[in-house]
């Protein structure tokens, strides 16, 4: 019995949590018991959530190549700028880049990843626009920027978090995290 109840109260301090960290998408999140008494495994439910897809490569900080239906593809994570590291013009390219992508891969890990389309669901490469989420339910997008490895960028109709994104990069900057020191999101 007091197994179930510590297995409860982990998931209600889950679900705050979780729910501070992905927004108004999170609706839920389901706990499925092993047999055994202890929660094995989250899963979370999100509108319009897809996946879950394995990760072909990190390409740089706001760039994840997943493979969708058979298909390996770019997805570029909505809502976010990081360094670039990859640049053809390779003057573009800086040693924060280099930080941000590895920071990405570092989050990322060997997790499968899943999507949410933003409104507009391509960017004119024809790279799908996307929330990424890691199986825990926190939304990678929003994680880089809180962590300083990236500066918001709205394009287009994809402004779901905006007003978000803005207060966690105003957080990340002023506490000073990640590459915020370096000078390189100075416009």
């Amino acid at each position: 019995m007091l197994k179930k109840i510590t297995a409860l109260l982990a998931a209600a301090v889950l679900a705050l949590s979780l729910s501070a960290c992905s927004g108004e998408l999170l609706d839920e999140i389901f706990y499925y018991e092993d047999g055994s008494d202890t929660v094995s495994e989250a899963v979370t439910s999100i509108d319009g959530m897809q996946g879950p897809y394995d990760v072909v490569k990190v390409v740089d900080g706001d760039t994840i190549k997943l493979m969708i239906d058979g298909e390996k593809k770019n997805v570029r994570l909505i809502g976010i700028d990081t360094p670039e590291s990859v640049h053809p013009d390779a003057e573009k390219n800086v040693p924060e880049g280099k930080l941000a992508s590895d920071h990405t891969k570092l989050l990322v890990g060997d997790n499968q990843l899943y999507l949410v389309y933003g409104t507009d669901p391509q960017d004119r490469y024809g790279r799908p626009l996307c929330y990424v989420y890691l199986p825990d339910g926190t939304m990678l997008n929003e994680k880089i920027l809180s962590d300083g490895y990236a500066k918001v960028l709205i394009v287009g109709k994809n402004k779901e978090y905006k007003d978000r994104f803005n207060e966690i990069q105003e957080e990340a900057k002023a506490d000073g995290r990640g590459l915020w020191p370096s000078g390189v999101f100075d416009d």
